[in-house]
């Protein structure tokens, strides 16, 4: 694929309020094994922040931040969502396609985080729904590259049907949505994807549930993308593998978004014309911004300063 011929990224995914708890002990002291059954607890919260979020929000950021291509977004908000609407029209992410019911609110995540970075999260989709219900008829398969991300099933599987029915290439990230999605479907997103991206535990989960090997990916010409955590990112196609580190020497304050800014600014480099290690050295460095802010979107480095870290990673 010629991504310099991309002129709109289609970003399907969740827009969602994160709200953030610190508990300053540990869980392991109030859960009590043989009690489990009957769990009731409670726990004093020291801190509370409540920050713009969802994959969808991240990714489309990391585009905006790295990229010159229009970027439209594919999912549902609420009746809180003025923030998330500023937040769009000042990083000139489009809303076109952006379903609106005030009935409903807004995809949120609650999280509480012990001393020991333990974590105990709900999380309710909300509005994001009524991506179930956005047509694709007017997105044009020549000129146009979807990311799909985690989102409401039934969104996610809905704009899964559109992009193989209309022939739309499309970057397939199922996440956390493989929880809920039947493994046929699975295994048809993935057989239909241009590009496949996940973590190492998520890959491991897609090659068990639909008994499709990667190397059975990459004959198909499927390019698999496998990001490793501290270790980088693994890019694989029928003709070649390129292994990349990240960005050295990082303070590690809030690694939450950290691989949906590696997508943005992966994709988004692409998109420029960049070669595909230029661009993964992009994407981790934009990932290691996002490292070292709290929140997944309240970073905003310049794009002289991102090239600066990816070339820390080139030369790592």
């Amino acid at each position: 694929m010629d991504y310099t011929k991309i002129k709109t990224m289609y970003v399907v995914g969740s827009i969602a309020y994160d709200e953030i708890m610190d508990f300053p002990g540990q869980f392991v002291d109030y859960i009590h094994p043989d009690k489990i059954h009957q769990l009731s607890v409670s726990f004093g919260i020291e801190k509370l922040t409540k920050q713009l979020g969802g994959v969808a929000t991240n990714m489309a950021y990391g585009l905006r931040l790295v990229g010159d291509m229009r970027v439209l977004l594919i999912s549902g908000v609420g009746q809180d969502a003025r923030d998330f609407i500023e937040f769009f029209k000042k990083n000139n992410i489009g809303t076109d396609l952006l379903q609106r019911d005030d009935a409903l609110y807004c995809a949120t995540g609650k999280v509480i985080t012990d001393r020991h970075n333990n974590q105990i999260w709900g999380f309710y989709y909300g509005a994001c729904e009524l991506g179930k219900n956005i047509s694709f008829e007017s997105i044009d398969p020549k000129t146009s590259l979807v990311i799909l991300s985690s989102t409401h099933a039934e969104a996610f599987t809905h704009a899964q049907s559109e992009c193989v029915k209309r022939h739309i290439p499309y970057v397939y990230d199922p996440g956390m949505v493989m929880t809920f999605m039947d493994p046929e479907v699975l295994r048809k997103g993935i057989e239909h994807a241009h590009m496949v991206i996940a973590n190492d535990y998520e890959m491991a989960h897609i090659t068990k549930a639909t008994k499709s090997s990667v190397e059975q990916m990459l004959a198909r010409d499927t390019i698999v993308v496998t990001t490793l955590g501290e270790k980088g990112v693994r890019y694989q196609t029928k003709k070649e593998t390129i292994e990349l580190g990240v960005v050295p020497n990082l303070t590690v304050v809030d690694p939450t978004g950290a691989g949906d800014n590696f997508r943005g600014g992966f994709l988004g480099s692409l998109g420029k014309g960049s070669s595909v290690k230029d661009a993964l050295a992009v994407g981790s460095a934009l990932a290691s911004f996002a490292i070292e802010t709290y929140g997944t979107t309240n970073h905003a480095p310049t794009r002289s300063e991102i090239e600066k870290r990816a070339h820390l990673v080139v030369k790592s």
